[in-house]
């Protein structure tokens, strides 16, 4: 992963498209085409990325190559739990329930494959995030991609989270919230220096400690 200095430091916005550059050569000879102005947007707080005409691009920043490691080791607990309980009633339970033990054994065998083989790699590749003076935004998921943007300006809270597997990797999870009740941007598989530092620098961005972000 890169240096979290040097990604909380670059200059201008990683979520603002640079205009276009003049067109040179045979080009820059011909008279452009006219092109109608567009309408005015009202400035409301609401479409505040839109006023602004930001135009969001792909996160660029990965999580930590050891993160898939992470995810393996949360699939086995859970998938244990219930391999756990299978075997309990296959035990202990009527006999008679014997024939549906099978077919959930058979049920769960090619799941647990994919939550615990599978999965993790596709996590990782498919988890990105990214920060600019406006905006942060996460990208995550497998079987269905959840892409979040928070404005910084309606940030409430900043706070990381470490699970008992997550200080075993050395990560951490940054967690930016606003007051809508999907608005939790869930930024996982940092470095514990990283995610401290991306914390600082959201709640310094949004003026979390002087004011209220609503």
């Amino acid at each position: 992963m890169s240096d979290p200095a040097a990604v909380l430091r670059t200059n201008g916005d990683p979520l603002v498209s640079s205009p276009p550059s003049a067109p040179t050569g045979a080009h820059a000879l011909r008279e452009p085409a006219r092109r109608t102005a567009a309408p005015e947007v009202p400035d409301t707080g609401d479409e505040l990325l839109t006023n602004n005409r930001i135009l969001i691009t792909a996160p660029r920043h990965r999580i930590e190559k050891r993160t898939p490691f992470l995810f393996i080791i949360e699939g086995i607990w859970s998938w244990a739990i219930l391999a756990g309980l299978q075997v309990a009633w296959y035990f202990w339970g009527d006999n008679v329930m014997a024939f549906w033990n099978w077919v959930a054994l058979a049920a769960t065998i090619p799941f647990a494959f994919m939550a615990i083989v599978v999965a993790p790699w596709w996590r990782y590749i498919v988890a990105r995030w990214d920060v600019s003076d406006t905006a942060v935004c996460s990208r995550k998921g497998w079987w269905t991609t959840q892409f979040r943007i928070a404005p910084l300006a309606r940030l409430q809270t900043v706070y990381t989270t470490r699970t008992l597997f997550e200080r075993w990797f050395g990560l951490a999870t940054v967690n930016a919230s606003t007051a809508s009740a999907q608005g939790t941007v869930e930024i996982r598989g940092l470095n514990l220096a990283d995610a401290e530092a991306l914390a600082q620098h959201l709640i310094a961005i949004a003026n979390l400690d002087a004011e209220d972000g609503t």
